[in-house]
């Protein structure tokens, strides 16, 4: 059984933006150490990007992820250079530790939009693609990426995709919305036609994708509501504006918000994509058709039993229940390595093949098949 990790993560070192051309390398990411004994403990580190920090010292518009060197990294139990990538061995010692034989990389700063300015946000991707992409280059195939690209730059994103490809990525980056804009926006669509041509797969991540959404919150339940939520909002969009169906080719995967939410909210655009719904026995009218394109949507249980989209799914979730709705070659599971939040599951493929209540073929899809089949590798 080959173990495809849909999800590890690289946590970016400041060396990433040391080839950034000379017009934007004076506005590189600065990282920015505070004191231990401030509100924000062990995560002390930030980015300085363009006079603002991420994550935010304080405040409104919580975010919380690591950066090299601050010391709940160095508390990690995994050595800086392979969270950063700057070892590639310390990183395949670290995927056999875990009994990991691939793992596909997404980034860990720009979970964040945090370049206002498009033209530095397209060169900040383009200097992670490159970085990322070399690093993966001497792992034999072993580490695999996700590329990032700005798709608020349409063009600019195409001709990104086109070389990444070159580079070897094996997906495209994106969070649930584009800063103030949905998946659905009619601008992306040459992006999505691009990603189908090249057969990379479109990657809806978790991530603090609008910067107004994620500055309405300040507690505990930030990361959720701000991060994790924005990823139901890329599944609604992009199923009831029929995207799979207009790009036959193209597929999609969810990552990192787990599963179960998948089957309700189909049920919802259900109710609002059908003519006449039934419900108690009577007949009803949708409660509103507005946002769907009756030309290409397609029911989505059965794009996910088709193959075009996939989801990630966590191993405390009610598998069975996943496998009635979505089926058994739509599901990926992953170790969010070296990530130390709720997400992480380090040991994931000792606990799935410890498992009882799941078939043995379906096993082995979930870790690793259908990842493969979703990536193209």
């Amino acid at each position: 059984m080959r173990i495809v990790d849909a999800d590890g993560h690289v946590i970016e070192p400041e060396a990433m933006f040391k080839e950034l051309p000379q017009e934007f390398y004076p506005r590189r990411p600065i990282a920015v150490y505070l004191p231990t004994d401030t509100e924000r403990g062990d995560f002390n580190g930030c980015w300085l990007v363009d006079g603002k920090t991420y994550p935010s010292i304080g405040g409104r518009g919580r975010i919380i992820f690591f950066i090299p060197e601050d010391e709940r990294s160095k508390k990690m139990d995994v050595r800086q250079q392979s969270q950063t990538l700057a070892d590639v061995e310390a990183r395949l010692a670290d995927l056999d530790r875990f009994h990991i034989d691939i793992q596909v990389l997404f980034p860990t700063m720009f979970l964040a939009s945090m370049a206002e300015d498009v033209k530095l946000e397209g060169a900040l991707f383009q200097a992670y693609n490159t970085y990322v992409g070399r690093a993966c280059a001497k792992s034999n195939g072993r580490l695999r990426w996700v590329a990032l690209v700005p798709f608020r730059d349409p063009e600019a994103a195409v001709q990104e995709m086109r070389r990444v490809k070159e580079l070897g990525a094996v997906g495209i980056f994106t969070m649930g919305m584009v800063w103030d804009r949905t998946l659905a926006d009619p601008a992306f669509l040459p992006i999505y036609e691009q990603a189908a041509a090249l057969d990379l797969p479109v990657c809806v991540h978790l991530g603090w994708a609008s910067p107004a959404v994620t500055n309405l919150f300040s507690d505990g339940h930030a990361f959720f509501v701000s991060a994790t939520i924005p990823v139901i909002w890329g599944f609604t969009y992009t199923m009831a504006a029929g995207l799979l169906a207009r790009f036959p080719k193209l597929r999609l995967g969810f990552m990192e918000s787990g599963a179960e939410w998948v089957p309700y909210v189909t049920h919802q655009l259900r109710r609002r994509a059908n003519p006449i719904s039934i419900i108690r026995g009577e007949a009803r009218r949708p409660i509103g058709g507005g946002g769907f394109d009756p030309r290409y949507y397609q029911d989505p249980e059965e794009l996910f039993r088709s193959g075009r989209a996939f989801v990630n799914c966590e191993g405390d979730e009610d598998i069975g229940y996943l496998l009635k709705h979505l089926g058994e070659d739509a599901l990926m599971c992953s170790s969010d390595f070296p990530h130390g939040d709720a997400s992480a599951e380090e040991n994931y493929v000792t606990h799935w093949r410890e498992r009882s209540d799941i078939p043995e073929r379906v096993k082995e899809k979930v870790l690793g098949e259908n990842a493969a089949r979703f990536f193209g590798i």
